[in-house]
């Protein structure tokens, strides 16, 4: 079992993976209710989030064209963000942003984000920093 306090600013990251107020389980529950409406499930969200992170082999701030209507843009960092359930999740070296040209929304997230949504149905606390809303990323990406 997860110890919450692991997942606070200043414990596993300095950006905490919730607000110092909220708790875990009122999170994934508020976003499992979000999905359902919606109709979509964790699993497309981390697919959908990973086909991008795939189709720039190597991610970098100049801007790749994916699909012809979204650019994305990535920074690879020396250091790797644990998941703070001790698995080894994938991409946890990275950060990217995804733009929809057609509409010029755009999602920011870790690549980590893709093991925490498929594995922990976990897009973060609503008050991190990190926090992918699932909401917006269904809407940027077109999920359906």
């Amino acid at each position: 079992m997860l110890d919450e306090s692991l997942l606070k600013p200043g414990k596993s990251s300095q950006e905490g993976f919730l607000g110092e107020d909220e708790k875990l389980a009122e999170v994934i529950a508020s976003d499992e209710a979000t999905l359902k409406k919606m109709g979509i499930d964790f699993e497309q969200i981390a697919n959908r989030i990973e086909y991008f992170i795939k189709a720039v082999p190597y991610p970098t701030r100049t801007p790749k064209i994916v699909d012809e209507c979204y650019e994305v843009v990535g920074t690879v960092w020396r250091g790797m963000q644990e998941c703070p359930w001790g698995d080894k999740g994938e991409y946890s070296s990275m950060d990217f942003e995804i733009k929809n040209v057609k509409t010029g929304e755009s999602i920011f997230f870790p690549g980590l984000i893709v093991h925490l949504i498929r594995k922990h149905h976990f897009f973060e606390g609503k008050k991190s920093a990190y926090r992918v809303d699932p909401k917006k990323v269904v809407e940027v990406l077109g999920i359906q």
